[in-house]
């Protein structure tokens, strides 16, 4: 583990709020690992804040005083949960940092079309530090890049380092990191999770984990407000991946 923080520290180029040591959880047993691997769990922080946030948007929680505290309360859930279920090694949290990135550099209308953050979501952010320090959880952030670059690169480095990652989020962006040993929690109904390894990405999207920048190339992604080529749809550009294969050229 020393090994995997000295060699992402040099990515991220000591701009993280936090570093991953100090998160690790000591494990007995494991539900779910499919070897005897070591596991980093890696949650996208907005994505699970957001999440919380929305799924009380209709009878929130709310203090005498007025505070909002659904996502506090969705999140800090779905930590103990996290803890109770799957008994992480290592576990750290990372969020978006304030700055546009580099993506906007290239693509200006980048997640252009994206609501702000609402402002009772906005005003639990300070306290939710307070629970994610009070919990001895990493938070990493780094101005400049998306939680998606950093988890990415973690995710690569515990790789190469012998370790199994684990990461929580519902972006399908993160389906092209899945491998034998990097697999992706997405939140389904009831509070459980649908992992997706290799082969459960292909079934969901008609093709493997290495060919999914080459499926939102063709299709474009409306979330983040990237266009994809003219006329293609999903369906389109599955057949097109799976005719042409390696010789697509963007």
């Amino acid at each position: 583990m020393r090994l995997l923080i000295n060699r992402a520290s040099s990515i991220i180029e000591n701009g993280a709020e936090n570093s991953i040591e100090g998160s690790r959880f000591l494990v007995i047993t494991s539900l779910v690992s499919s070897s005897d691997k070591k596991r980093l769990f890696l949650i996208d922080g907005y994505a699970m804040v957001y999440r919380a946030h929305f799924a009380m948007i209709r009878n929130p929680l709310i203090t005498s005083d007025g505070l909002h505290t659904s996502a506090l309360f969705g999140f800090v859930n779905s930590v103990f949960k996290l803890l109770r279920d799957e008994s992480p090694d290592y576990l750290a949290t990372v969020f978006d940092g304030k700055e546009k990135t580099f993506r906007h550099e290239m693509y200006p209308e980048y997640k252009a079309t994206r609501e702000k953050m609402p402002d009772e979501l906005r005003e639990q952010l300070p306290h939710m530090w307070r629970l994610v320090e009070a919990m001895n959880i990493p938070r990493l952030e780094v101005e400049g890049f998306e939680a998606d670059d950093v988890i990415g690169t973690l995710a690569r480095r515990a790789e190469d380092e012998g370790l199994e990652c684990r990461i929580l989020s519902g972006d399908k962006d993160f389906m092209q990191l899945v491998s034998d040993t990097i697999f992706l929690h997405a939140p389904a109904k009831g509070g459980d999770s649908t992992i997706y390894g290799p082969a459960e990405v292909e079934e969901k999207w008609g093709v493997p984990p290495e060919r999914i920048i080459d499926l939102l190339g063709l299709m474009g992604d409306s979330s983040d407000n990237v266009p994809g080529v003219a006329g293609v749809g999903a369906k389109t550009a599955v057949k097109l991946i799976q005719e042409y294969g390696g010789s697509l050229q963007f």
